[in-house]
């Protein structure tokens, strides 16, 4: 028996495989479909440990499926477009395409050595016009619907790359690819009115864990204590700090309604992370509620009320709650405000409520809790709101010097991201010098400004109630601001309404390397439109849009004339505008409905829209009639299993999410969720305990990894050394002793007993325990993806067979087939080894008459080596870290005389039923029961599962134990406790 020589075996059963196909989908079986997805990687140019870990054990959960019966349907893509490979072609001089579809190249040859079952027959590479072809059509369907509209909003910028940021983007206040600090800024772009489906995105109860009531009845007991202290009304409201950093405090009972309104859609089997539910409810952040008009006092100026400007520290909190009368009148007939949600939709700039200071004004506040309008002791608003912008713009009576005050405060907030705003405890403001009345008590109560208020949630402005609220409280406390005890019984007039914290998604970016955009501005279709339609309401970034100060009508690339294509030439550096606009070429067209001059969108789509609805083309990745075949979207979705990275959660999965409830309101699909089943991967750190870094010196990289110890080691170690959602780090040593574990397993094939023969009286019954215990184990673990106590168990079951003189022949295939999901080379190996010499082979006549000739002619497939390794010291078997053999296979003995050709019945072991166990065999003959005498381990005696349950046939056994029974001699026994079938504890004198 030759040793154990990875790099020989693993690059030829990959080539086997890919000649037999084994891999492949059968699309007319009529076995049951398993759609296993892992998320699409992005191309960045070589596989690290990262992608190693993503695919490993969603590779192995694959493999057990399909050994069970199903039809295993597993993609894999590349999620092309995007910064990174536009940044890296600046850096190189390397055009992003050319950069892209290289390491497109490099990856694919990579995850072949990975070993997985990847079928690339079905594939997805989101840079090639074949699929951002249909990028275009879902972008114009939206449009047509009105989903998809353009206009301006403060985004995170970043100035280096020139592009607007998405807050997971952001780290430590600085771009997560250049480095660089991101500023806020006033933008124009694309935004996806992802809103819309707030509601229908929102996890719905979960009716398998009934924990809603008895949350909401301990929440109802709760709210009606808030008013009888202080701090019971501060700790109902800081709990929800999210809240909290947008509005005035939200009562417990409608926090924690909306906070349990989380799990499941509409099908019962659809099953995802409690994390991922609750973190996509939080951050939809339903709230119910009111708008609450505050009227302006219009005398209301800096030196009326001098202890609210530098010195408002110093001031008395007590003197701002008594009333004062009004200085003029108010309009007796306010204007009705829109909803919030009307108002985000008519006002794309900042979704806040139109603010005209020549008439009676108010600033309009969103709260969630309306009753407690009487505590109301001040208003906060966000440094963005149109209110400041009048008092800047010089529409209000103002001191030179508060004015440049507010400027400042106003410079600084840009500075800040919209994370540190909400994270940030310590509170900054600035008095505006204005006051507005409180529409219950009357008074006049000053307006504040702060970056702990975010312009896009409700109105952009809160009322503050200290007393109740601990933000507000804190608030209070530092600037010297008055804290009024509220009745929780206030009955302001406002209009009831809802409010979300999610908000409109921003899709467009400022660069060259992603999906144009199919709109065309035409100035001639704007004019004849004007004329034609003189009554009519055009709507700006739905129906025209101005640049250059001139107005263009938006139209429509025509279906038929998708894709357009994005152009190779183009100058992608930054330059403070769209590289596309500088194409002119490209950028000047004809308007495809006027035939007029006209010029096209020069932005590109954000990369999440690609791979929102990647694992949809996936199915018909071929189809030329639109984005997938609905017939086969029908047998293969929703996706079985979808493996993924946290980081996800507020980001690409809630967009998939969100496309699909579009497609279904198309007739596309007739679900509501894309995956049945979420599961989410930890993270692989460090030797160092610290995450990988080429700066830090940490990387592991896995190419160099299996040139030491092969990729079946490598997967069984990923799959071992931690649950698949935790997070550890590497370990070189726990490596090694896995590549130890299959080094076991290829030698105790010299233990086989009647190999010819599978006979189960040769199986003791501690034998067959042992073994159908290990199925059913590794089976359970594998279906609930814990994969790592699924190894375990394996480790253990070989440490029983190799204490063994002899092992079965039925117990060694049934070892090999458990453990082919994790290591599917070494097995595969095996498999066949163990079928020659059992069966005398069934590939040839070649190989039978090696069979009987195993020294002259074709060895067996375990010894099958190349004539360079035969020569090697056998020394370099013993060491994974040793120069191993080529793994040039054509140079092999084993390409030379047993070749693929001849393997013309091959049948693999990743093709075998999964073994069965029979749980007659599961209950245990013998129990272990621990002796204690004194409380103190002295033996551990096996009995009789029929014996166990009698307590004195098990005292009779212990006190003939030798070791138990020299601590008993000469001792009287007093008592004796017996833990049933576990410990028995003799207590004497």
């Amino acid at each position: 028996m030759k040793r154990y020589f990875p790099r020989d075996i693993e690059p030829y059963w990959q080539k086997v495989w890919q000649e037999k196909g084994i891999n492949k989908f059968k699309k007319e079986s009529k076995e049951k479909k398993y759609y296993n997805l892992v998320e699409l990687p992005y191309p960045s140019g070589d596989l690290h440990m990262g992608h190693w870990f993503s695919f490993v054990p969603a590779d192995a959960h694959a493999r057990y499926k399909r050994m069970n019966g199903f039809n295993v349907f597993f993609p894999n893509g590349f999620d092309a477009f995007g910064l990174p490979a536009e940044n890296a072609a600046i850096k190189r001089g390397v055009h992003p395409k050319d950069w892209t579809m290289k390491n497109i190249e490099n990856m694919t040859k990579q995850f072949a050595t990975m070993g997985t079952m990847i079928d690339w027959d079905y594939t997805a590479i989101t840079c090639l016009s074949g699929y951002y072809r249909w990028n275009q059509w879902i972008f114009l369907k939206m449009f047509e619907k009105g989903i998809a509209y353009k206009g301006k909003a403060l985004s995170n910028w970043c100035p280096v790359d020139q592009t607007v940021l998405a807050n997971e983007h952001i780290e430590g206040g600085k771009c997560w690819r250049c480095g660089s600090e991101v500023i806020q800024k006033e933008v124009e772009q694309w935004f996806l009115k992802i809103t819309d489906y707030a509601d229908r995105l929102i996890w719905k109860e979960d009716t398998r864990g009934s924990r809603s009531s008895d949350d909401a009845r301990r929440a109802s007991s709760q709210s009606s204590k808030i008013s009888r202290s202080l701090s019971e009304s501060l700790s109902s409201s800081s709990s929800n700090k999210d809240v909290t950093a947008f509005d005035s405090p939200q009562s417990e009972t409608s926090r924690l309604q909306n906070q349990e309104s989380v799990i499941s859609n509409q099908k019962s089997d659809i099953d995802w992370p409690k994390e991922v539910r609750e973190g996509q409810n939080n951050w939809i952040g339903k709230s119910e509620g009111m708008l609450i008009q505050f009227p302006i006092v219009r005398d209301s100026v800096v030196s009326r009320h001098p202890r609210f400007s530098d010195d408002a520290r110093s001031s008395s909190p007590k003197k701002l709650s008594q009333t004062r009368s009004l200085s003029e009148s108010l309009s007796p007939d306010l204007a009705e405000k829109q909803s919030n949600a009307d108002a985000a939709f008519d006002s794309p700039q900042t979704g806040l409520p139109p603010f005209d200071v020549n008439h009676q004004s108010c600033i309009e506040v969103f709260t969630t809790r309306p009753e407690t309008a009487d505590g109301a002791t001040f208003l906060v608003i966000s440094p963005e709101h149109e209110f400041v912008a009048s008092l800047l713009n010089g529409k209000w009576q103002m001191a030179n010097g508060k004015l440049k005050e507010i400027q400042e405060y106003v410079e600084r907030a840009k500075r800040k991201t919209e994370m540190e705003r909400k994270e940030d405890r310590s509170k900054s403001g600035i008095f505006t010098g204005k006051y507005v009345k409180n529409p219950v008590t009357g008074k006049d109560i000053p307006v504040w400004i702060s970056d702990y208020v975010l312009a896009g949630y409700g109105t952009g402005a809160i009322m503050a109630v200290p007393f109740a609220d601990e933000r507000d409280r804190e608030f209070a406390q530092k600037f010297n601001l008055p804290i009024v005890e509220t009745s929780f019984k206030a009955k302001p007039g406002g209009k009831k309404t809802v409010n979300y914290h999610l908000r409109d998604w921003s899709i467009s970016r400022q660069r060259y390397w992603g999906t144009p955009v199919p709109i065309i501005y035409c100035r001639k279709c704007w004019e004849k439109s004007k004329i034609k339609n003189q009554k009519s309401k055009f709507e700006y970034g739905r129906d025209f849009i101005e640049i250059d100060g001139e107005k263009y009508a938006m139209v429509p690339v025509p279906l038929e004339d998708l894709p357009v294509e994005l152009p190779y030439n183009v100058d992608y550096t930054p330059k403070g505008k769209p590289p596309l606009a500088t194409d002119e070429e490209w950028l000047n067209v004809k308007c495809p409905k006027c035939g007029g001059k006209a010029k096209r969108d020069a932005e590109t789509l954000d990369t999440f829209f690609d791979s929102a609805w990647y694992y949809y083309r996936y199915v018909s990745p071929q189809y030329k009639k639109a984005p997938f075949e609905e017939k086969e979207v029908r047998e293969l979705m929703p996706v079985d299993v979808y493996f993924g990275g946290a980081e996800h959660t507020l980001g690409h999965t809630l967009y998939a999410r969100f496309f699909t409830k579009f497609f279904k309101d198309l007739g596309l699909v007739s679900f509501d969720e894309f995956a049945a089943k979420r599961v989410q991967h930890g993270v692989i750190l460090g030797p160092d305990g610290n995450r990988m870094s080429k700066s830090k010196g940490n990387v592991v990289n896995p190419d160099e990894v299996v040139k030491e110890y092969g990729t079946d080691t490598v997967r069984l170690y990923l799959c071992f050394m931690m649950p698949y959602e935790a997070t550890a780090p590497w370990s070189t040593t726990a490596i090694a002793g896995v590549y130890r574990f299959l080094k076991r397993v290829w030698e105790i094939q010299s233990k086989i007993k009647n190999q010819k023969s599978k006979i189960k009286s040769d199986l003791s019954g501690e034998d067959l325990l042992q073994m159908h215990k290990t199925i059913k184990k590794v089976g359970d673990d594998l279906e609930n993806f814990h994969f790592n106590t699924a190894v375990a168990a394996l480790m253990t079951w070989l440490n029983y067979l190799s204490a063994k003189k002899f092992v079965c022949q039925e117990e060694y295939e049934t070892l090999l087939k458990l453990l082919a999901p994790f290591a599917p080379h070494i097995t595969e190996e095996l498999w066949h080894s163990t079928e020659l010499a059992a069966r005398q082979s069934r590939f040839s006549d070649d190989a039978r008459q090696a069979q009987s000739q195993p020294s002259k002619q074709t060895r067996s497939l375990s010894e099958s080596l190349s004539s360079k390794s035969e020569s090697k010291d056998v020394t370099a078997f013993d060491s994974p870290k040793s120069e191993l053999p080529p793994s040039d296979i054509s140079r092999s003995s084993r390409a030379n005389n047993l070749t693929i050709q001849q393997l013309n019945n091959f049948k693999s072991i990743h093709l075998q039923p999964w073994p069965k166990f029979d749980p007659k065999y599961l209950v245990e003959e013998e129990v272990s029961i621990v002796v204690q005498v004194n409380g103190k381990v002295r033996d551990a005696i096996r009995v009789q599962s029929s014996e166990f349950k009698v307590q004195s046939n098990v005292e009779e056994i212990a006190k003939s134990s030798e070791k138990a029974n020299k601590y008993l001699e000469g001792k009287k026994i007093i008592k004796v406790i017996y833990v049933e079938g576990k410990i028995l504890n003799f207590v004497t004198n």
